[in-house]
């Protein structure tokens, strides 16, 4: 048996947010610094993948990363309310497509 190898688990840069009155009223949702440098600089077609579903919005450019155009959707679809933890895994970027995987991870009272 050779004990000198190495398995490495696939790594998908995440981050997670707790959901502000603001984003429960607006089409946007900011992008956290930490992850945008894994991103593509330009704006680019996005898709939010969330209990088997998918949703399409717009991933800006600038020094401001945001997701637009779909994001009221996804919260309404998903019954999101002020106070909902949300996971998201960055599966794919490239200058086509950005891909997250988002897992709500319960409610926080605030």
């Amino acid at each position: 048996m050779n004990t000198n190898v190495w398995i490495e688990e696939e790594f998908y840069p995440w981050f997670w947010m707790k959901v502000p009155k603001s984003y429960i009223k607006r089409d946007v949702l900011f992008i956290p610094k930490s992850i945008c440098g894994y991103l593509p600089p330009i704006s680019v077609k996005t898709m939010l993948r969330c209990n088997g579903k998918e949703w399409a919005l717009t991933l800006t450019s600038g020094v401001r990363r945001r997701l637009v155009n779909g994001w009221k959707q996804f919260v309404v679809d998903n019954n999101l309310k002020k106070g909902n933890v949300l996971l998201f895994e960055l599966v794919e970027a490239t200058s086509g497509v950005v891909i997250f995987s988002v897992e709500e991870l319960g409610l926080i009272n605030a």
